[in-house]
């Protein structure tokens, strides 16, 4: 009867134990959410990431990420490449446990986005670089396993409302705003069943890049001929 009784208490104790630690690790999920983004975020892209807020509901499939700050390479002047509010997303529950992870829809809504050039390059196309490098250890000959090892397909990428900063040669020291048009991507890493954190992160800041000097380009045209007007009217006076 005492074995019986210990017996018992042990596994007793390991159920309480048990669910002890699924409470923990479900109360604590969405610090778990930000600490590996601030982990891994300046892995792959080689600047600071901070996160104001992560609230998960795991059972309903649905997320939301707050007050996302993704810094600038050195050199460059301002305090942050991108700002974004809020995040949100939907994830398939089922596919929480597999390798990859179904990922119906992200949201990126409103972000301000800072376009600074220097001799050297744009800000922007300096993180593209770090995450290309990151990926490309990722998939050469060494395989890094720092990193995350979880796959992911994304149906839909919406980046919303946003603004860039452009500070540019042709801004003569100033900084100019312009509205950024809104993005919509498809089927990230579904042909390939699957891409990394560093893969999606490469795609989805292409995309974001591209648009980004698109707008500072036609700023950047604008303000040229503009100065161009100025200059032309100038001289017509001393003729």
């Amino acid at each position: 009867m005492k074995a019986r009784t210990i017996i018992l208490s042990l596994l007793g104790l390991s159920i309480v134990a048990f669910v002890a630690a699924a409470v923990w690790l479900y109360s604590s999920m969405d610090m778990l959410v930000k600490t590996a983004i601030e982990t891994y975020g300046p892995e792959i892209t080689q600047v600071p990431v901070r996160v104001g807020a992560v609230r998960l509901a795991p059972v309903d499939g649905q997320g939301e990420i707050r007050d996302l700050m993704l810094g600038n390479p050195r050199g460059f002047t301002a305090p942050a490449a991108i700002k974004a509010g809020v995040i949100s997303l939907r994830v398939d529950p089922a596919s929480l446990t597999r390798d990859v992870i179904l990922v119906r829809e992200v949201v990126i809504q409103s972000p301000d986005v800072s376009y600074e050039t220097l001799s050297s390059g744009n800000n922007l196309e300096t993180i593209q670089k770090n995450i290309e490098a990151y990926v490309a250890r990722l998939t050469g000959g060494k395989q890094d396993t720092s990193g995350p090892k979880k796959k992911f397909i994304i149906e839909d990428v919406y980046i919303r409302g946003g603004h860039v900063s452009i500070t540019t040669p042709y801004t003569a020291g100033r900084t100019l705003s312009s509205s950024l048009p809104d993005l919509h991507l498809r089927d990230v890493g579904k042909h390939t069943n699957g891409a990394t954190a560093g893969d999606v992160a490469r795609q989805i800041w292409d995309a974001l890049l591209k648009s980004a000097a698109n707008s500072a380009s036609r700023l950047g045209g604008a303000i040229s001929s503009g100065t161009r007007s100025a200059v032309d009217s100038i001289r017509k006076l001393f003729k």
